[in-house]
């Protein structure tokens, strides 16, 4: 009977280690990036198509919006829900850090 037990026990532990806890920690990652995004940045979307943040918008009352453009005249909003991952960050750099890149 204890022994039962203990194999329970241990399927249990070796699930939740290979599976539970990467898919939350991946699921952090994911919001993290997520709150974090910011204009400039490339992101991926759910529907495959790769675009630049625009503007982030937080309305009171509902999800965040980020306008996404996805060619020179093209503006769409969506929800961040389908924005799958960031690719790039924007860069923001002192006038003294360019310099330094030039040479």
């Amino acid at each position: 009977m204890t022994e039962v037990i203990l194999i329970t026990l241990l399927v249990v532990a070796l699930f939740y280690l290979f599976f539970i806890r990467p898919t939350r920690s991946e699921e952090r990652r994911r919001q993290r990036d997520l709150n974090e995004l910011r204009v400039g940045d490339t992101v991926l979307t759910r529907g495959g198509l790769i675009a630049e943040v625009e503007g982030v918008e937080t309305p009171e009352d509902g999800p965040m919006v980020v306008l996404l453009r996805l060619s020179e005249n093209v503006v769409v909003r969506a929800r961040t829900g389908a924005v799958e991952e960031r690719i790039s960050s924007a860069e923001l750099f002192d006038e003294g850090e360019d310099e330094e890149r030039e040479d």
